[in-house]
């Protein structure tokens, strides 16, 4: 499958670099269960980068993701 380019106009993508520039908390929730929480590091077209307590960054699909909500 072909990874498109990460298109910085759309407002989804600008919402995910502004919550990395604040170092923002977001919980991701991934289905079935399956919530992360962390801070964003980075992102491309495949990809999201969080920072969770543990000691690496944990890679996460964007197809993957079903919702990601600000943790306060």
């Amino acid at each position: 499958m072909e990874t498109l380019p990460l298109d910085p106009s759309l407002p989804g993508v600008r919402q995910l670099q502004t919550w990395i520039r604040q170092q923002v908390r977001l919980r991701i929730d991934l289905g079935h269960g399956h919530v992360l929480e962390g801070v964003l590091q980075w992102q491309d077209p495949e990809f999201l980068a969080l920072r969770t307590a543990a000691p690496h960054l944990m890679l996460i699909n964007r197809r993957m993701v079903q919702l990601i909500q600000v943790v306060s």
